[in-house]
């Protein structure tokens, strides 16, 4: 008996305890017309997160201070959302900004309508110890979706890069010029930061002077405008070369060469900024002989190059052998190359005449020059060896001509030709015709392009007068032609010409014009009807008296 009253009690007490946490579960139970299957919905995105401001990434190496951290995200919910605030869990070494030790937190809290995206910025602090590399972090959201209580969160991983910072610097190898000569300079590019320099691409900055120290970029020439140096990863180099002639005025001087580069940081934007390349040109020669070259020689016509002998000596020098020497195939001396000059006093000069001819292959090129001499000076004999370069200049010899009056579609024009008798063609020609002495022409402009060497090329001006009517009478006008040669260097040639329009015919009515060749046609016809019956008349009695004598 005892046994089932203690049994029945276990029953009971077990009653007690397994029904009440029942009861407890059975709300977890899936609502009616809810499946089983249905997780939760989230309601915001990640896109993206970068170093860097909102649509603009930055560079950032290890040891940068306070940079900013952009996470942007969407709202993909049915509902706005508002009072979003996001916190980030990152490695050790990435810290807060604003707070030693603190939680990563973004610095504005805002909300986002359905279908937008929004940004959240960090501050960090990046350690010195890092890397180079990928990182991995999470970031927790939370935020209130409208007419619901509540805060909702959410967390996302995501991964990021310490991308670095490219360090760009360029400096010639060799610095120093020679004047009067062609110079070889190669110029490095080097990458000192932390990250490559993507697709480096270099164009010389012709429009630019380095007039700061009193030299002008327009005395020198540079053969090339452009080079391709690719990447250049983190702590490397590259090197791009062309050479430079200088002229002899610039001794002394430094020169400032600008270039522009273009390439690609490691964020993947595009990259444009100026560096300037330091050149100094060596002093003038301290021989005793010193040479006067010409600037330029031209191409493909038979000339003298003069070269000026100057003894800068207090002595004479006597029995001067010369010996010169180009350094290209393509650019010829018409005799043997030395000449002798008996003497040149103190601080005197002399000059040789070389006949030479420069082949087009050498256009816009500059070709050096090694002179060889030997003299007696103080009873001693000396040798000396100078180096001097000329520039080869195409020829354009440009005229104008046929310039006269005209007059097109009603249109008054002045028209003319210009003949180029050069090797090569001018370009962006412009013609301009201006009023002189009592002329009542308005000054007038057309733009003719290039100026060809194989046949004229005509200019035709419209013109008009400063005065009421059109233009008539004898009209002196200033014809100026203005172009450009391959250096883009600007040339003008003017002459005066006296161009006549004649009188203008007074306008008829067309109407008045026919009825009166109708009236004269009229009297013609009658006139000759008249003079056809007089010789009738006066024929008949003739016949009848010729038959009478028969």
């Amino acid at each position: 008996m005892i046994y089932k009253t203690i049994l029945l009690a276990a029953i009971i007490l077990m009653g007690y305890l397994v029904v009440p946490s029942y009861a407890q579960s059975a709300p977890e139970q899936a609502l009616p017309g809810a499946s089983p299957f249905t997780h939760e919905f989230t309601d915001v995105k990640l896109l993206d997160a970068y170093f860097g401001y909102p649509n603009q990434k930055i560079e950032v190496q290890p040891g940068d201070k306070n940079v900013p951290f952009t996470m942007v995200f969407a709202n993909v919910g049915t509902e706005d959302i508002t009072g979003i605030d996001g916190f980030l869990a990152l490695p050790a070494q990435f810290s807060p900004a604003t707070s030693a030790g603190g939680v990563i937190e973004a610095d504005n809290t805002q909300s986002a309508t359905t279908g937008s995206s929004f940004t959240l910025t960090f501050y960090l602090n990046v350690d010195k110890s890092l890397i180079v590399h990928d990182y991995s972090g999470t970031a927790k959201l939370t935020y209130s979706v409208v007419r619901e209580n509540g805060l909702r969160q959410v967390f996302f991983d995501f991964n990021f890069k310490l991308t670095g910072k490219g360090l760009l610097n360029m400096k010639a190898d060799d610095a120093f010029l020679q004047p009067a000569s062609n110079n070889q300079v190669t110029v490095k590019v080097s990458n000192a930061g932390t990250a490559g320099l993507n697709n480096v691409d270099i164009t010389l900055n012709s429009q630019s002077n380095a007039s700061n120290t009193g030299s002008n970029l327009q005395n020198v020439v540079i053969d090339q405008h452009h080079w391709n140096v690719g990447t250049i990863p983190a702590g490397s180099s590259s090197s791009y070369s062309f050479n430079i002639f200088v002229t002899q005025d610039l001794a002394g001087q430094t020169l400032h060469i600008p270039f522009t580069l273009n390439y690609f940081d490691g964020q993947g934007n595009q990259i444009s900024d100026t560096r300037t390349v330091d050149l100094i040109v060596g002093p003038a020669t301290t021989s005793v002989i010193k040479l006067s070259t010409p600037s330029y020689i031209l191409m493909g016509v038979m000339q003298n190059l003069t070269l000026g002998l100057q003894n800068t000596s207090p002595s004479k020098i006597s029995d001067i052998s010369i010996t010169v020497t180009p350094n290209s195939p393509d650019f010829k001396i018409l005799q043997d190359n030395k000449w002798f000059v008996q003497e040149i006093n103190p601080l005197e000069s002399n000059a040789i005449q070389i006949p030479v001819f420069a082949d087009q292959n050498i256009q816009d090129q500059a070709v050096d020059f090694a002179v060889n001499m030997q003299y007696t000076k103080d009873g001693s004999t000396v040798i000396e060896t100078q180096n001097f370069a000329t520039y080869i200049r195409p020829v354009i010899d440009v005229s104008v001509y046929g310039v006269q009056a005209s007059e097109i579609a009603s249109q008054q024009m002045i028209i003319g030709n210009v003949l180029n008798q050069g090797n090569v063609k001018g370009q962006f020609a412009v013609a301009t015709i201006d009023p002189l002495e009592n002329s009542t022409i308005k000054e007038a402009t057309q733009y003719i392009g290039d100026i060809d060497i194989d046949a004229p090329t005509p200019f035709n001006v419209p013109v008009q007068s400063s005065t009421t009517g059109q233009l008539s009478g004898n009209q002196k006008v200033l014809v100026t032609l203005t172009y450009k040669d391959t250096l883009l260097q600007s040339h003008t040639i003017t002459q005066v010409d006296t161009v006549s329009f004649g009188t203008p015919v007074p306008q008829s009515d067309g109407s008045f014009s026919q009825l009166q060749l109708v009236i004269l046609v009229a009297i013609a016809a009658g006139i000759g009807g008249i003079v056809f019956k007089i010789k009738k008349k006066t024929k008949a009695p003739a016949e009848e008296k010729a038959q009478e004598v028969s």
